[in-house]
């Protein structure tokens, strides 16, 4: 049911806030990719029947490593079951120097409010309710005043990344199902 209900597929759905930060702090763009390499161990790409009986072959989970002309390394990874908690780290020369990751303890409680008071809706939707608020007030502002949206990506910084999910797409499914 996934697959289908998602038939854009994992990169231009769930991991595309992924790839959009890829492209906007690494300087990744379909030209500046010198090599990517799909973690065979952890990713899984599979063909499964939707419920309209149609056949649809994506990622149920999966994690690469894309190496840009410039030497700049950064990794993606993604779990459609992996739950709601998601995370960055920032290594330098093996060890790391950042790591977030949400929901965080405030981001909880929002979550347990916002399920009684919508119940049915998609998970993701309540622990990132915080930030749909930020971007749509920043928006607003803009379109009202006129005052440039920070913080927000662009156009441009979508248009590239979708082109970068179109160019991951076929090469990680080709690199896991040889």
């Amino acid at each position: 049911e996934c697959f289908e209900r998602n038939a854009e597929g994992m990169l231009k759905n769930m991991a595309i806030h992924e790839l959009a930060l890829l492209v906007s702090f690494f300087d990744v763009s379909v030209e500046t990719i010198e090599k990517c390499e799909a973690d065979k161990e952890f990713s899984s790409c599979q063909t499964l029947k939707g419920p309209s009986g149609k056949e649809y072959t994506d990622f149920d989970k999966i994690k690469f490593t894309i190496t840009t002309k410039s030497g700049k390394c950064v990794s993606v990874q993604a779990d459609r079951c992996g739950g709601d908690v998601s995370w960055a780290a920032v290594d330098i020369d093996g060890k790391e120097v950042f790591r977030h990751s949400m929901p965080d303890e405030e981001d909880k409680a929002n979550v347990t409010v916002l399920q009684k008071e919508y119940p049915g809706a998609m998970p993701y939707f309540f622990s990132q309710d915080p930030d749909y608020i930020t971007v749509k007030e920043r928006v607003a502002s803009h379109c009202a005043n006129g005052t440039e949206p920070t913080g927000i990506a662009t156009i441009d910084t979508a248009v590239e990344t979708l082109r970068v999910a179109e160019y991951l797409t076929p090469t990680m499914k080709e690199q896991l199902l040889q």
